[in-house]
């Protein structure tokens, strides 16, 4: 039996993820808070429920993004909403790519695993999701550089489309690239809960319906 509240937080942490990286690639800045709520994910791989990955209370902005993207009708959705759905299904693509190729998927694993160690070696406190130091500058850097080491040499890279003053700062790179890694891990969460893309016809309403409930708009 599906669990949908479970698909509904993965993908909430997904929609949040193309969220943020709208933001910076149009505006330069992103949420720092929602930001970091799926970034702290990357490291947390031996949790025992999906609220100990996620807190559903910090992905307000990706329940909020998720029903607005999957109640509009398309001819009455924004742009910006458009932009960030299309995002947010090329990376359920991106990820399933990635997870039948065996072998750069097992190495995806590895070097999180490897990020873990390095990283709480150096910021004890970091799973306890404090925004300033998930967002670290070297944390962010180690994840942008595994996405663009690993992920970008060996499948279709996706466009970001934004302003041009914004897209060549390194740092805002950075955080994109860290973004697409922490979306591409909140969907292989959501595979694992039984979220298949093909399933979103169904379970688009029940999708809706959990979203609005953890957004207590019920």
């Amino acid at each position: 039996m599906a669990d949908l509240r479970s698909e509904t937080i993965a993908l909430a942490a997904l929609f949040q993820a193309c969220n943020q990286i709208q933001k910076i690639a149009r505006t330069g800045y992103a949420d720092s808070h929602a930001s970091a709520a799926i970034i702290r994910a990357l490291i947390i791989t031996d949790a025992k429920t999906i609220d100990d990955i996620y807190d559903p209370q910090k992905l307000v902005v990706g329940l909020k993004q998720l029903v607005t993207s999957f109640t509009a009708i398309s001819s009455d959705k924004q742009e910006s909403t458009i932009e960030v759905t299309k995002n947010a299904f090329k990376l359920i693509a991106l990820e399933q790519a990635i997870e039948k190729n065996a072998q750069i998927f097992n190495r995806l694993g590895q070097n999180i695993d490897s990020l873990r160690l390095s990283i709480l070696s150096k910021y004890s406190d970091y799973e306890d999701g404090n925004v300033d130091t998930v967002l670290k500058e070297d944390c962010i850097k180690d994840y942008a550089d595994l996405y663009q080491s690993l992920i970008s040499p060996n499948f279709p890279k996706l466009i970001i489309y934004g302003e041009e003053q914004y897209l060549r700062i390194s740092e805002n790179q950075d955080q994109i690239r860290a973004l697409l890694l922490a979306a591409i891990r909140a969907v292989v969460l959501w595979r694992q809960v039984g979220g298949r893309r093909r399933f979103f016809v169904f379970r688009r309403k029940s999708i809706i319906a959990n979203a609005k409930t953890l957004l207590n708009l019920n």
